[in-house]
């Protein structure tokens, strides 16, 4: 499916450094590959969020919550590009360790469109979700691939 294009390797990059600054804290890294006009769908209410400031404002909410050690990473991110959209998608997996050693992982699933615009890539949506249990309603938070 992949052809590995250059501009396939752009976004795959734009990806690397959004993990690592994310990863890191930084909500101005985290912010740099994003729209101002972006959509995005959260894993937190409300049920979208429209326009950079936004999606600022649940990012560095969900920073704050953090006391301790952050790693995101996609591992089998899958990306095309076609003209000046690109399409990214896999399963987040996030992982925490708090200052006293108790360690989290959760994963979940990730959408997200590109547009190229004055030669830079920029999300303009993404759709975040976890798994729902049929039965219950109740969403997901302990699966594992």
């Amino acid at each position: 499916m992949s052809r590995n294009t250059a501009e396939e390797q752009e976004v795959r990059a734009l990806f690397a450094d959004w993990l690592r600054t994310s990863s890191a804290l930084d909500i101005d890294g985290a912010m740099r590959p994003l729209d101002p006009d972006i959509h995005s769908y959260e894993h937190v209410a409300p049920l979208q969020y429209r326009g950079i400031d936004a999606v600022r404002e649940v990012c560095q909410q969900g920073f704050d919550l953090i006391k301790g050690e952050f790693e995101w990473d996609i591992p089998d991110l899958q990306v095309i590009v076609r003209d000046d959209i690109a399409i990214a998608w896999g399963l987040n997996r996030m992982r925490y360790r708090s200052p006293s050693a108790l360690e989290f992982e959760n994963w979940s699933r990730s959408t997200r469109v590109f547009r190229k615009k004055d030669g830079q890539w920029k999300m303009i949506h993404q759709h975040l979700s976890f798994p729902a249990d049929p039965q219950t309603g109740q969403a997901q938070f302990n699966l594992k691939p």
